[in-house]
């Protein structure tokens, strides 16, 4: 006769599905908040994914490459990045200037307002141009009033 398998306590059975369970959620998250598609951002992406010229243009005059931008970037931004969190909702204009800011010249917000396109700068998480832990960058705009 075989001796009983002897099962881990309850207690122990418990942490291990709530550690699984936490884990499958973090993991699940993670993968979720990833852009989809090649990574147009880096220094040999397709330029053309986000602007009307080629790399050699562009590189010649970095003023006029923010300017040489395609008319639906913002539905291309969305494409890859559309599903990765909160965003500011972009196309409106804004009533204030704030110089680390990148209005378009007719003052709208897209994403290249917040956001680095190339990976310049990632000091504040998400190519963000400035600090948003506790709503830095949104109250650089923004009164906390009108964010409550």
């Amino acid at each position: 006769m075989t001796a009983p398998t002897r099962l881990a306590p309850r207690s122990t059975r418990a942490q291990w599905v709530r550690a699984a369970l936490l884990l499958t959620v973090l993991l699940r998250a993670a993968l979720a908040a990833k852009p989809r598609g090649e990574n147009v951002h880096r220094p040999q992406g397709d330029c053309a994914a986000c602007h009307t010229a080629d790399a050699a243009t562009l590189g010649r005059d970095g003023a006029a490459a923010r300017k040489l931008l395609a008319p639906d970037l913002e539905e291309r931004c969305n494409g890859c990045h559309g599903d990765e969190g909160p965003s500011h909702p972009t196309g409106v204009r804004s009533a204030k200037t704030v110089p680390e800011l990148q209005l378009t010249d007719d003052r709208r917000i897209t994403c290249p307002t917040c956001h680095f396109m190339h990976g310049e700068s990632n000091a504040f998480g998400d190519f963000l141009r400035l600090d948003n832990r506790r709503g830095g960058m949104c109250l650089s705009c923004h009164q906390l009033s009108e964010l409550q």
